[in-house]
């Protein structure tokens, strides 16, 4: 061993010199001074990233201590006083590093005493001080008390043999060292250039103690390792940055990251190929060791062992305990030019438990059970990229098929073939060498992103603005907050052949997202001033910003109960006004690849289907709501990916690309990406009402949503860069034809493009199946339909939105006044976001089009609730017990009304048609459930006295039934004033007494049917048109605000497409200046009332005008209304002096053709081509304006 150790001094120095040595070989003591260690060497045993090299490195002192006699327990010790290294980034990858020192040292020898003393070697720095200097910045990392030993399995010191872990049968040994120190330093500065005067805050980062463990495994035949495990463990950090420092920090690693990822490039082709490693044969050693087992369990025993802590495959890992990270504003920003709305910003970022794993050399579709932190969201990514896989594997044999069809084509035509070749032609074999991955995870277990604090409102308790609500919603401590992963293929050859597109996997679990304005102002300044600073920077150092296609990435992203906050900042001016307004969901799934249900091809080709059967989405011509400028909704993009004519197989098939057998053979760009995104469950909730008592209040009921979004103008450059290479002779037309045609006939595509055609497998909803191959070739003009279409005439954005389900929404008056304020602050937070855009946005793209967007929604059938004040009563001292139905009743007597009036007939109101209950039996009745209610709460335990504020609601479902004796099941509790109870008492001196407080709403049901939106975004120009195919009102009349939540209906959807009855079209922006001018500010409205017909009672319009009052002056809104053959029958239900009086006749009024007119300056102007004499019942409604009323306008 002592040869060993001088072959390792002769490799690692330099320049040794006798005057250097102070050596004391029996006392196993010696000194060095003034030492040079050899770069390489360095480079090789660290394992360098070739990207980073070094250029020099001393040592002034150096002691080494030896325990002769305990060398197989106790380490040889090397103390540095103070190491200095001096390294540089290189713009192209230097050659790769060379073998391990160790093993080169050994002489490639067996894994004996020498290496093990040598390897056991314990090291102690003192200082060191490593410098680099980069292209546009020098950095400096500074260590003290640096230690290296050896440890065992449970990462603590002692004896040297308990350090490795053997397997004789395996011939394979684990050792186990452990890096501390305990300080860190790093700073980095900008190089000063002559030129350009660039100032920038330097970056300065103080890390406490902090650890490496390191296990590696090595073959015991030459010592070589095999795999490795580095994880790099550091405590609590706090930071704080300044805008200007994580400018510097951003600029900083821009420059690194084109050198970074050619040496990525460099290191993947260099890879070792793990299928042709096979096991070494066992040695002399293994055989003596064998033999000398006592017994065969002690064997059993250490392979068990073994097994433990083996190191599977090689992986870098970081974790963080904890991380603050406060960043702040510079005070100098006024002078830079930049003028803020918040003065001297700042935002608290707080991350607990983060973790980064790094597995470079894995094999693609094997499992990763043996991974760190491996948990459900591995396994569910998982299955994702294994089906992933298996897509792409029959992607690569078609396309061999299309590759070995051109080969057969170029010989009929006898291109480049000789006379004696021969006629038969094989597909390109595989590589041999298997597909490799290289994987990046990071979880996160918790963390907090507090809102903007500035020095004019400095926040006393920080509060939340995206955080992780796992334990207010109980869910495991183990389930990260986020879990992302992302992965790339190659092969180990570097072999060109087709390798599949990287992929990305994020897990978002109980995230939660409050829309402070203040926070989103300040940081959109701080995302454009960063983005700004970046693009001169990259301009200075004249860096590589190629404009290449972005490439594609196979995306999924899973959310588990995420919910997004709005709050109101003004104050409460309505008793029930909330304080914010929560969207959640429970389950979300978003992906641009057709693999998770809900998401794939026939979902969106289902969906296309339900569109298409409106003529609202499908109509040719312009006709009201929407215009001839309008977007069309179902762009061919949704038609051709449902169909699958947008693989690079079809283009290849369809003469659009060659088939080749090269490594972007089967990549596209992401131009070509296509969103899907499937909520499970989606509600929206009302929160901090007075009268939700601390919980939520329904807004709008849980249903399932479904969008699709695609960039029409992005897929089209790209079809146009496709045809372009065609026409520049990519793959002649003519054998492009000849090749579908011969393919045509091919089994395997016949199942790829339309699956089988037989009945049974025809879907039961009756959809048609993708178009088959024949249909695809047929037509040669529809694939290049989108790019025969200029791209800048497309949208930019195209969202289709589809809710499948009945939707149930309810509102009050001071729920409607919140709403409407709070849509006027989201309009003022997104002119103000717009405006900063404008004003500091990139200045590189110079002129080009405005964004445009177009957005539809389909969507069944819908309720809305118009919760209202009770009616008052003709005697509001009756017992309950004396009227003539119940609330439940009357609400069931109501909607049979409502279903009735659908045919134009008048309803009955509440009550009429009733039969009369006589009073003796209802008191039996009510006597007979009181005694029910007694017995029940005694049996329950709950009888509790003293509590006089107890509350009990009792439903009487039965009264009009015979007045005998009743079952257990005809009494009903509410089960919401159950929750809210205290306690249930049967109060005062022995006498039951049943408190009837229940909270009384008069609500109106506006149930709608087929409702079709558009939405159209042109720079500043918006344009909504709405299209409602029928409108019924439902007068509940007065009902319990519980009973009613608890017993809404699920809502029938008509089978037949309906006549729209209701038409709007809302136009704001420049273009609706051809209107009004006031409309160019305000908007204008135009809205179409057709064929409608409803009955009302006086008593619900009184109560709709009062819902519809606000407190603040509202903005005036230029519209024009027109109605046409609607028919309204009212009904006086006010009190009646005289009970016996009859009632009142119903008021039937229709309206021909009724044109209402609102101007610039408030006034309605209503006419029409006849007479409307009732038309004062429709304008006590309108608000106080001026009012013109014409025959004819």
């Amino acid at each position: 061993w002592f040869n060993l150790c001088h072959k390792q001094a002769i490799q690692h120095l330099q320049n040794l010199s006798p005057d250097k040595i102070n050596l004391s070989t029996l006392k196993g003591e010696g000194q060095l001074t003034n030492l040079e260690l050899d770069e390489e060497v360095l480079q090789n045993m660290l394992d360098l990233p070739t990207w980073l090299a070094i250029n020099k490195v001393c040592c002034n002192k150096a002691a080494i201590r030896i325990p002769w006699t305990k060398l197989k327990t106790h380490p040889i010790t090397l103390s540095l006083d103070k190491v200095v290294m001096e390294m540089s980034t290189c713009d192209e990858p230097r050659p790769p590093n060379g073998p391990s020192p160790i093993a080169t040292a050994s002489g490639q020898s067996e894994y004996g005493f020498a290496e093990k003393v040598v390897e056991g070697i314990s090291l102690s720095v003192n200082s060191i001080v490593i410098r680099i200097s980069a292209k546009a910045f020098n950095a400096s990392f500074e260590l003290s008390q640096l230690q290296v030993y050896s440890v065992n399995t449970s990462w603590a010191t002692g004896d040297l043999r308990y350090t490795r872990i053997l397997d004789p049968t395996r011939g394979e040994i684990l050792t186990f060292k452990e890096v501390s120190w305990q300080m860190i330093r790093i700073e980095a500065d900008a190089i000063q250039n002559t030129e350009h005067e660039v100032v920038r805050a330097p970056i300065r980062l103080i890390t406490n103690q902090s650890k490496i463990r390191v296990t590696l495994k090595r073959r015991m035949k030459d010592c070589n390792v095999i795999e490795s495990k580095l994880i790099l463990i550091l405590e609590d950090l706090l930071w704080v940055l300044t805008d200007s420092q994580l400018k510097a920090m951003v600029q900083y690693a821009k420059s690194l990251s084109e050198a970074m990822e050619k040496s990525a490039a460099q290191r993947k082709s260099m890879a070792p190929d793990t299928t042709q490693v096979t096991p070494a044969p066992p040695s002399a050693q293994q055989v003596r060791t064998q033999q000398a087992s006592a017994t065969a369990d002690q064997s059993a025993s250490m392979a068990r062992l073994f097994n433990d802590y083996d190191v599977r495959e090689t992986s870098h890992h970081l974790q963080i305990t904890h991380l603050d990270l406060h960043i702040c504003d510079d005070t100098n920003a006024k002078d830079r030019g930049l003028n803020k709305r918040l003065d001297s910003g700042a935002m608290q970022l707080s991350f607990s438990s983060i973790s980064v794993d790094y597995y470079p050399f894995h094999k693609a579709g094997e499992s990763s059970m043996h991974w760190m932190h491996y948990g459900e969201a591995t396994k569910s990514r998982e299955t994702w990229a294994r089906s992933l896989l298996e897509e792409f594997k029959s992607n690569v044999e078609m396309l061999k098929t299309a590759v070995s069809g051109q080969s057969q084509s170029s010989l009929q035509h006898g291109e480049n073939i000789s006379t004696g070749s021969s006629t038969s032609f094989s597909p390109p074999p595989a590589p041999k060498t298997q597909l490799m991955s290289s994987s990046i995870v990071l979880r996160m277990a918790d963390f907090s992103i507090f809102q903007v604090s500035t020095a004019d409102q400095p926040r006393s308790s920080p509060q939340s603005m995206i955080s992780c609500n796992k334990k207010s919603l109980y869910l495991p401590q183990e389930m990260p907050a986020i879990h992302a992963e992302f992965t790339e293929y190659y092969f180990p050859d570097g072999k060109d052949y087709p390798i599949p597109c990287p992929n990305l996997y994020v897990q978002l679990n109980a995230l939660q997202l409050v829309l402070d304005s203040r926070s989103l102002v300040w940081l959109n300044l701080f995302a454009l001033d960063l983005r700004q600073s970046l693009e001169q920077f990259m301009e200075l150092y004249k860096l590589n910003d190629s404009q290449k296609p972005e490439e594609h990435v196979d995306i999924k992203v899973d959310g588990l109960m995420l919910k997004l906050v709005i709050p109101a900042e003004q104050e409460r001016t309505q008793p029930d006004q909330p304080r914010s307004v929560s969207v959640q969901t429970s389950e979300m799934v978003a992906t641009n690849t057709r693999h998770p249900s809900g998401c794939t091809r026939s979902s969106l080709e289902a969906l296309l289907q339900a569109f298409q059967e409106q003529p609202f989405f499908t109509s040719l011509s312009a006709s009201f709501p929407r215009s001839q400028n309008s977007f069309s909704v179902l762009h061919p993009v949704f038609q051709r990916h449902a169909h699958e004519q947008d693989t690079c197989i079809h283009d290849v098939y369809r003469g659009l690309a060659p088939p080749s057998l090269s490594t972007n053979a089967l990549k596209t760009p992401a131009a070509t990406d296509l969103w899907a995104v499937h909520f499970s469950q989606f509600w929206v909730d009302y929160e901090g009402s007075r009268s939700g008592r601390g919980r939520p209040t329904p807004c709008v009921d849980s249903f399932p949503l479904t969008l699709w979004v695609c960039h029409p103008a992005r897929y089209t450059q790209h079809h146009e860069r496709l045809r372009a290479g065609v026409g520049s002779g990519l793959l002649p037309r003519s054998e492009s034809t000849e090749i579908a045609s011969r393919l045509q006939r091919k089994k395997l595509l016949k199942e790829f493009y339309s699956t089988d055609a037989s009945p049974s497998n025809m879907p039961s909803n009756g959809l048609h199946k993708p178009h088959s191959l024949d249909g695809l070739f047929s037509d040669s003009s529809s694939s290049l339909s989108l790019a025969s279409s200029s791209s800048s005439s497309e949208v930019n954005l195209q969202v289709i939105v589809h809710i499948q389900k009945h939707l149930s929404a309810q509102v009050s008056h001071g729920q409607y006044v919140f709403l409407l304020r709070l849509q006027n602050a989201v309009k003022s937070l997104q002119r103000t976001l717009q405006q900063d855009l404008e004003q500091y946005g990139s200045k590189r793209q110079g002129s080009t089009q405005p964004f445009s967007a177009c957005v539809g929604v389909l969507m069944k059938s819908a309720e809305v609730a118009l919760l209202l004040k009770p009616i008052p009563q003709p005697d509001l001292n009756t017992s309950p017990l004396d009227s003539d139905v119940s609330p439940s009743e009357s609400r069931a007597t109501l909607e049979a009304g409502s279903e009735e009036s659908d045919g134009h007939e008048r309803p009955s109101a509440a009550g009429e048609g009733a039969r009369k209950v006589d009073h003796t039996d209802m008191l039996i009745h009510s006597h007979t459930h009181c005694f029910l209610l007694f017995v029940h709460v005694l049996c329950s335990g709950r009888l509790i006295q003293g509590k006089s504020q107890s509350s009990l609601s009792v439903t009487f479902k039965n009264m009009k039934k015979s007045p005998s004796l009743q079952s257990l099941d005809d009494l009903s509790i509410d089960s919401y004033l159950l929750e809210d109870c205290d306690s249930y008492s049967l109060l005062e001196r022995g006498t039951v007494t049943l408190e009837h407080h229940v909270l009384l709403v008069s609500v109106l049901v506006l149930k709608i049917h087929s409702v079709c939106c558009s939405l159209d975004l042109k720079g500043d120009d918006t344009a909504v048109a709405l299209e409602v195919g029928r409108i019924r009102p439902n007068q509940l009349g007065n009902v319990s605000l519980r009973q009613y939540l608890s017993n809404r209906s699920l809502g029938s959807e008509p089978s037949a497409v309906l006549n729209p009855e209701v038409q709007v079209r809302l136009e704001s922006g420049p273009g609706a200046a051809v209107h009004s001018p006031l409309a160019k500010q305000n908007g204008f409205l135009q809205c179409r009332l057709q064929g409608f017909s409803a009955d009302f009672l006086m008593a619900s319009l009184r109560n709709l005008a009062l819902f519809l009052e606000e407190d603040s002056t509202s903005q005036v809104l230029p519209m024009e209304i027109t109605i046409k053959d609607t028919h309204v029958n009212l009904k006086d239900d006010g009190p009646r002096d005289d009970t016996s009086e009859p009632e009142a006749t119903p008021i039937a009024v229709h309206i021909h053709n009724l044109l209402i007119h609102r101007q610039d300056d408030g006034s309605f102007s209503i006419g029409g081509g006849y007479s409307c004499p009732l038309l004062p019942v429709f304008l006590f409604l309108l608000p106080p304006f001026h009012l013109n009323y014409n025959r004819s306008l």
